[in-house]
């Protein structure tokens, strides 16, 4: 059959016609795709960079709680500064006279003197210093770090005046504090609260909260409020057509790229997968993902408008995936830096840079199975300063401090890489030695009491000396009795004159 050219023609513009539709349907449909793949790659990226900041936050509660419940449950330690309590009969508050020795600020309420138990509880929340000094230091997104008792009374810092913020009954009130209480939360689980103003005017925070128990007794929250605008900063990393928002369990908005706006409440279809694409009742896309477990979320919007106009442009340059990266990989090192540093300082004690329990239990623990394959010996040495109350007593507890950091120091220079040294408690350390054969761990300990020889009171210069107790960890031996006998043979050594080793 013969085609007219009037019909070759109109063949040929509808080839062309269908072609053109087909290049520009699959063209918009690659663009749409690349789209979503680029929103999806970002999306990726947030959620990862807020949970782990989000972790970051948790994990400073978690310290400041383990601190508290460990001095607390420890007591007052001897020697401790007595408490100076201040009245302010205009506030109707007390205020603790230590400014220069920590960082908060502590008010409260009540008659005086305060209850030993009370004093008790005020001891273990200066402890908290340990924690607050380097977190206020390493995080400008931090507004506070706190702890609120249930015995009226709070430990604030940084250092406000009792003029612009101090304890009231009020603060029971709040909403961590009725969430997070041992009435409503039987799980004694960490609480998120927020937005709302800040009372001592540092703009929108949200709360990280946590109760605080000795055994069964509550003793009141651990708190950190994080300003909103951190948050902002993170839903605003990287480029993605739409919006990147952060909501509560009940749908309220907590921060978004666009600005925090209060008392916003969003319904969006909500998803486990980062990328699993959901249609909201107006036909705008979602992408949803938990930052903390049905309690925040991280979402991002695309709506319809959003999508068909980026897809009618041409696709992100490939240095906007350099950038991204760069950027990416600059907050992701910070990040990780920032958690090696608070993972560290939970294992190690601050002043002697020795471990502290915590980490002395961790690292016997992997010195103690590497003992086991080698065939080793394994011996355990406590020491304690002699007369070290009467040093505090004589020149002051700033050099009782700087006789424990040089003291830490120089035992550290004797130790070898596989000796697992602890400020056990107070002036009391602890060392567990792998030995080659048993009869060096005289040797070791002696090395041990010679190195603090070294150790120097710096207002008159005289050296301090060591009163230890040496233990071999028999084979089946558990450690804490290991550190028991150890202990008893300590306790001998300073019957018997001091500066000395006694060995089991």
């Amino acid at each position: 059959m013969l085609i007219e050219p009037r019909q070759r023609v109109l063949l040929l513009v509808s080839v062309l016609a269908m072609f053109c539709i087909i290049t520009c349907t699959a063209t918009f449909a690659r663009h749409l795709w690349k789209l979503k793949a680029e929103v999806e790659t970002t999306f990726k990226s947030r959620h990862e960079l807020t949970r782990q900041f989000v972790a970051l936050q948790r994990d400073r509660v978690l310290v400041m709680h383990n601190l508290l419940v460990g001095r607390y449950e420890v007591g007052v330690e001897p020697g401790s500064r007595p408490l100076t309590l201040k009245q302010h009969p205009e506030l109707g508050v007390w205020e603790l006279q230590q400014h220069n020795a920590i960082a908060g600020s502590l008010t409260g309420m009540g008659e005086l003197p305060l209850p030993l138990q009370v004093e008790r509880e005020i001891h273990a929340a200066l402890a908290l210093d340990a924690q607050i000094t380097p977190a206020l230091e390493l995080a400008e997104e931090v507004a506070w770090l706190y702890y609120q008792s249930r015995h009226n009374f709070i430990y604030i810092a940084p250092k406000i005046s009792p003029a612009e913020f101090h304890f009231t009954p009020e603060l029971y009130n709040s909403g961590y504090w009725l969430e997070g209480g041992e009435q409503t939360n039987p799980s004694r689980r960490l609480v998120l609260k927020g937005p709302y103003k800040d009372m001592a005017g540092k703009g929108w925070v949200i709360t990280f909260a946590r109760p605080v128990y000795s055994g069964d007794e509550f003793l009141g929250m651990v708190a950190l409020d994080l300003s909103v605008n951190t948050l902002e900063h993170l839903t605003n990393v990287g480029t993605a057509t739409g919006e990147s928002m952060l909501i509560s369990e009940n749908d309220r908005l907590i921060a978004r790229q666009s600005g925090f706006a209060p008392g916003v409440l969003l319904h969006p279809p909500l998803s486990t997968s980062l990328t699993e694409w959901d249609k909201g009742k107006d036909g705008d896309l979602w992408l949803s993902s938990w930052v903390i477990d049905d309690e925040l979320w991280l979402v991002h919007r695309l709506t319809r408008a959003q999508l068909w106009r980026a897809a009618a442009r041409d696709s992100v340059g490939v240095w906007f995936v350099v950038v991204l990266i760069t950027i990416l990989a600059i907050m992701s090192l910070r990040l990780q830096r920032t958690l090696a540093e608070v993972t560290r300082l939970t294992r190690v004690d601050p002043l002697t840079q020795a471990f502290n329990r915590r980490g002395f239990f961790e690292s016997a623990e992997v010195a103690m199975a590497v003992a086991k394959r080698q065939q080793l010996s394994l011996a355990v040495l406590m020491m304690d300063i002699d007369h070290f109350k009467k040093i505090n007593d004589t020149y002051g507890h700033a050099v009782g401090d700087a006789v424990l950091k040089q003291l830490g120091a120089n035992l550290l220079n004797a130790c070898r890489p596989s000796d697992v040294f602890c400020r056990w408690g107070g002036e009391e350390f602890i060392m567990l030695i792998a030995l080659d054969k048993v009869e060096n761990a005289r040797d070791v300990a002696e090395r041990m009491r010679s190195a603090a020889q070294r150790t120097r009171i710096t207002t008159d210069n005289s050296p301090i000396t060591l009163s230890g107790g040496l233990v071999i960890l028999g084979s089946e031996e558990p450690l804490e009795e290991a550190i028991n006998r150890a202990d008893a043979l300590l306790y001998e050594s300073k019957q018997e004159g001091r500066n000395r080793i006694t060995y089991g």
